[in-house]
């Protein structure tokens, strides 16, 4: 007699992204909505060059980490080329647009792990701050999950791969010759520049994914100009 092996539930075979994606409300819909799109590129690349105002070793590792992570990333996903959450399951519950392809890593989530890393690196581990950031990026990549646009396998895969991309830089960096850019006037008029010229690009019509994190584009801007007048104003009374 023979036995039939039944086939798992399509509802039940993905528990963790289940539990964080089924858990939506209107109150988390404007919180992960909001929040999830701080690892969109363009948002990463900027505050990366803001830091470079400020801590000039930190900064262009971290923007390197970020495109080098970016790079891996994005070629992990075409050679996996792994489905979406709404083309394996039922009843996803997404925010923004509804992606079908491209899944593993998630390229968000390899942007926040960057940015996890980064803020040990900037602050010590017994800093509140440094616990405070990475904590946001860390929920900025499970966004990915409650968004309904990644599995918790696809951010767990990005987030290490921020990471250790960020710490490989950060050791990377360590050959530069910071003490002597920082000796030249163009040390920080450059990235001013870059910054400019990013939070024109983020405020002028760019479009931030998910649809819903839209006000950082314009959150966001308005602050790094704001403090980047703050920074100029310093600079060039001591010039």
């Amino acid at each position: 007699m023979s036995s039939v092996i039944p086939m798992p539930d399509a509802a039940n075979a993905y528990p963790l992204f289940r539990l964080i994606n089924d858990a939506h409300s209107p109150l988390g819909d404007i919180f992960f909505g909001i929040v999830t799109g701080l690892g969109d590129g363009l948002i990463i690349s900027l505050l990366c060059s803001l830091l470079i105002l400020f801590h000039m070793r930190a900064g262009i590792a971290s923007l390197g980490a970020f495109i080098i992570s970016g790079l891996v990333a994005q070629m992990l996903k075409r050679a996996f080329d792994m489905p979406r959450p709404p083309v394996v399951l039922d009843n996803v519950h997404v925010l923004g647009h509804s992606l079908s392809s491209h899944s593993f890593p998630s390229g968000h989530a390899t942007s926040d792990g960057v940015m996890v890393l980064l803020a040990f690196i900037i602050w010590s581990r017994a800093d509140w701050r440094s616990w405070s950031v990475a904590t946001l990026f860390v929920l900025a990549a499970v966004g990915r999950i409650y968004v309904g646009v990644h599995f918790p396998v696809d951010v767990a895969a990005g987030l290490f791969i921020g990471m250790v991309t960020m710490w490989l830089c950060w050791r990377w960096s360590a050959r530069l010759p910071v003490d002597a850019w920082l000796q030249s006037a163009w040390s920080w008029k450059i990235p001013a520049l870059i910054v400019v010229a990013q939070a024109a690009v983020l405020g002028l019509g760019y479009h931030v994914q998910p649809a819903t994190a839209q006000p950082l584009a314009l959150i966001l801007p308005l602050l790094s100009l704001l403090l980047l007048a703050q920074v100029c104003k310093q600079r060039l009374a001591h010039e």
